[in-house]
């Protein structure tokens, strides 16, 4: 059953013969030089490589590995202060510290440089002494002593150097924190901006001028501690932040009060829902005042420059003026003004006048701001002559002010102009105009015919106190002549001294201005009982320092621009000139003032001159007699003396004269003691009830002689 039974062959002997085991072997000269090629290549990479990490590379992985054990971190400026013109400080950004206590990480240790085995610093002690001088409430100091607490923050902000004694102390946390401090008044705020929480500006100032701020940002490497997190290292190289720049503004803090505080008064007097006020130097354009209110309150932003309005006759002299440049109209033209109403070319109304004539020369237009005469006069200009007239004195366009909410206003181009249109303009309505830009076109009049540039800011100033920028004086263009721009101010002082605008008359100074009342509209409808009253103004007429432009919305009862707002810059004006610091020039002022008429002196009567003879002991007062004429002093001359002897008798003595007690009623001590002084007479000065003399006025004594000055007892105890 089963096959043939086959051998198989077993494993293959592979051993050497003996004879050949001790036999040399015969190596390949070729592959011996690749291996050692290969090894000397590979030596020759590695020291290559290293010579690339160590030498070419070294600043590269430096610089890797600085980033993974130190961090650079960004130091932020402090922002730059904005200040008034005249240095008082409005915004500007303050370094505080917060400080926070971790009462479970209080420990005793050794002072800073203290020597070995030196005492321990109790820093219980010293913590709770550091928090009574930060004036911190007995009940918060045992909170942050409380070791069961794990973390207590103190609720206020402090000064860095009311808290260095705090610093390095166990358990003590400090974190500083940047606050924009704002100082300025409400009205102020809406021109000057803010900052966010991250110092971001958000309008107004802050932002237009945010260049000149910010400041440049710094860094600073720490050291990075798994345990003690970023420590700072002496070794490793840092770079200061630049603080931003100071911009001082043309603002003066003392008028600008003075603005916010008569409109609110003005308001308060008249019902107003609101108004503005404007005060520009018409000299270099500088901006001196700007105040806003609405409903009762500061706006939320400037309103001067951002909200235009139908100003009303306060546009008239701008379109008189160019007639007088071009020859088309004199200041003594007669003008049919035709009793008050007038049906005009293109109108679909009479246009009435509140002052009612038959006719009036072209300088009783403007002093009564006759509607129907400036209308008329208007009407000598084309369309495009009127146009470039009120586009020439900057209406339309942007006054040039860094400031990003203002309003540019509206003029329309003449080829959108309706039939009424021409009219309408020149006695100020279908044209918007800002406060501000009444007030630039205005100082064109005052300075003699130049449209200038206003200005917000006076100067910019760089951490080191160098001026990096200067407002000086920009003429935009010409827009009238001089000698136009002088008749048109005698023009306008006649407005205040005997037409529409006298409420804004001073007793001193002259005052020059034009009043404005134009009915308000909204969604293009003209409102019943709703008006905008406007004045502009120049002060001193002569030679403008100011050019004011008030405005109060919506005046109950009485809502003449001339009686409601001339009334505004009036009060304006006389608490200007009682403060100091007011941006005007008093020496100039002292050549402008107005001549006082003498007193008539009124011829006393028979019981009157009776009194004033009467002695003062019951009060009935004569006025105390002028001082002596003083002797002229003798010159040196020759002196003789005349030896007596003691037998001898000495000679009489010289009399002096008498002289008569002078009357002291109503001067107080001092003036009474000098006119006793100058009528030859010694004071002894006693008290009693009220101030007279011992004996009575009207005594005759020698001159030299006492007399007591009786004065109230309140007065000795001062």
């Amino acid at each position: 059953m089963f096959g043939p039974i086959r051998e198989t062959a077993g494993p293959r002997d592979t051993r050497l013969p003996a004879d050949e085991l001790h036999l040399p072997v015969t190596v390949s000269r070729g592959r011996t030089m690749v291996v050692h090629a290969a090894l000397v290549l590979f030596a020759v990479a590695i020291l290559a490589r290293a010579v690339q990490l160590q030498i070419v590379e070294h600043e590269t992985w430096l610089r890797l590995a600085d980033r993974q054990h130190v961090d650079q971190q960004t130091v932020k400026p402090l922002r730059g202060a904005i200040v008034d013109a005249t240095g008082t400080v409005l915004v500007e950004s303050r370094e505080e510290v917060k400080v926070s206590i971790a009462p479970r990480e209080i420990r005793d240790v050794r002072r800073k440089n203290a020597k070995r085995g030196a005492p321990l610093l109790k820093t219980r002690a010293e913590l709770r002494k550091g928090l009574q001088a930060l004036s911190v409430p007995e009940a918060q100091i045992r909170k942050a002593l409380d070791s069961t607490r794990k973390w207590v923050p103190l609720p206020k902000l402090y000064l860095p150097t009311d808290v260095e004694r705090l610093s390095g102390l166990p358990g003590v946390h400090l974190d500083r924190v940047r606050r924009r401090i704002n100082s300025a008044s409400d009205n102020l705020r809406g021109l000057l901006g803010a900052v966010d929480a991250d110092g971001t500006p958000m309008g107004g100032i802050e932002l237009e001028l945010d260049q000149f701020l910010r400041g440049q940002d710094g860094s600073r490497a720490v050291v990075k501690d798994p345990k003690a997190g970023y420590v700072e290292s002496p070794e490793l190289a840092s770079v200061d932040a630049l603080p931003g720049h100071t911009v001082a503004l043309t603002i003066h803090q003392s008028l600008q009060e003075i603005a916010e505080n008569e409109l609110q008064q003005a308001l308060a007097r008249t019902g107003g829902t609101g108004g503005d006020v404007v005060i520009l130097d018409p000299r270099d354009g500088a901006v001196l005042a700007l105040a806003g209110i609405r409903d009762g309150r500061a706006a939320t932003t400037s309103t001067p420059m951002a909200l235009a309005y139908e100003p009303g006759s306060v546009m008239k002299p701008f379109l008189v003026s160019r007639l007088f440049d071009l020859g088309k109209a004199t200041p003594d033209e007669i003008v049919n003004t035709e009793n008050g109403s007038a049906m005009l070319p293109g109108r679909k109304r009479a246009l009435t006048d509140e002052h009612k004539a038959a006719q009036m020369p072209v300088r009783d237009v403007i002093r009564f701001s006759s509607n129907i005469g400036t209308a008329k006069l208007a009407l000598r200009l084309t369309p495009r002559e009127e146009f470039e007239t009120l586009r020439d004195f900057g209406f339309g366009s942007l006054t040039g002010v860094p400031y990003p909410a203002e309003s540019k206003g509206s003029l329309p181009l003449p080829s959108r102009w309706s039939g009424t249109t021409q009219t309408a303009v020149a006695i100020g309505y279908e044209v918007l105009a800002t406060p501000l830009q009444i007030a630039v076109a205005y100082a064109a009049i005052a300075n003699g015919g130049d449209l200038l540039q206003p200005a917000l800011v006076r100067h910019v100033r760089n951490a080191q106190g160098d001026t990096i920028y200067h407002h000086e004086r920009r003429v935009v263009r010409r827009v009238l002549t001089a000698q136009t721009a002088s008749i048109m101010r005698g023009l306008l002082a006649s407005v205040v001294d005997s037409g529409t605008g006298t409420a804004a008359e001073l007793a001193t100074f002259h005052v020059a201005g034009k009043s404005g009342t134009a009915r308000r509209s909204e969604n293009g409808r003209y409102l019943d009982g709703k008006y905008n009253a406007t004045f502009a103004g120049m002060f001193p007429a002569q030679a403008p320092q100011y050019v004011l432009v008030a405005r109060i919305i919506d005046p109950q009862g009485t809502y003449y621009g001339g009686i409601v707002s001339g009334s505004l810059v009036n009060g304006i004006l006389q608490a200007a000139l009682a403060t100091r610091n007011s941006a005007l020039d008093r020496n100039a002022l002292a050549e402008v003032t107005k001549s006082m008429p003498e007193p008539t002196a009124t011829p006393a009567s028979e019981r009157a001159l009776a009194v004033a003879a009467r002695d003062s002991v019951r009060r009935d007062s004569l006025l105390a007699p002028p001082p002596p004429r003083a002797e002229p002093v003798p010159a040196a001359a020759r002196v003789v003396i005349s030896l007596v002897s003691p037998a001898q008798k000495l000679q009489e003595p010289v009399k002096r004269e008498l002289r008569v007690v002078p009357s002291v009623f109503g001067l107080n001590v001092r003036q009474a003691t000098r006119t006793l002084y100058a009528a030859g007479f010694q004071v002894s000065i006693v008290p009693g009830g009220e101030v007279r003399t011992r004996p009575a006025a009207g005594t005759m004594l020698r001159a030299g002689s006492t007399v007591q000055l009786e004065i109230p007892r309140m007065e000795v105890l001062k």
